[in-house]
């Protein structure tokens, strides 16, 4: 009896040690990351909006810096010289950590408006290393989209 049960031990103790290791369980999403050669944490940005478009699996955030945030938050609608917003697109993942849930993906594109006197400036940024794009077709109707965006409320 004792030899059987030190068999048994024995042959636990060896089929429970060839097992595979455990996968590492990665918790940053690098995928969604921004280049750090871009400085965006240097614009001083904080976020103002997010939102979702179902219809090209894509998810965003809006930033504004202080002023414009200020003034969305007061329900200005003309915008004053000095605002900056930031419209940061991603493709839509799903959470390998929370089944059901969505979090941002690859990288798509970063879209930057500045307000300067009676002008408004428009850079759109794309991909992964976020490369400039100098086609300007369709700039406005994204210009006018990102200023009409409203502050998130929180309760």
């Amino acid at each position: 009896m004792k030899k059987l049960i030190a068999l048994f031990f024995t042959g636990s103790i060896l089929f429970s040690s060839c097992t595979d290791q455990p996968k590492q369980i990665k918790l940053v999403n690098d995928r969604a990351s921004l280049p750090a050669a871009f400085n965006f944490d240097k614009l001083g940005l904080k976020v103002m909006s997010s939102s979702i478009n179902k219809k090209h699996n894509t998810m965003s955030t809006l930033y504004a810096n202080t002023l414009a945030l200020q003034n969305a938050i007061k329900g200005l609608k003309i915008h004053v010289p000095g605002e900056s917003f930031a419209l940061v697109t991603w493709k839509r993942q799903a959470d390998d950590h929370w089944f059901g849930a969505n979090i941002p993906g690859e990288l798509q594109s970063l879209e930057l408006v500045n307000t300067t006197g009676t002008a408004v400036s428009y850079k759109k940024y794309e991909g992964k290393a976020l490369t400039l794009n100098v086609d300007t077709t369709g700039s406005k109707q994204r210009v006018s989209y990102i200023l009409s965006q409203l502050p998130s409320v929180l309760p």
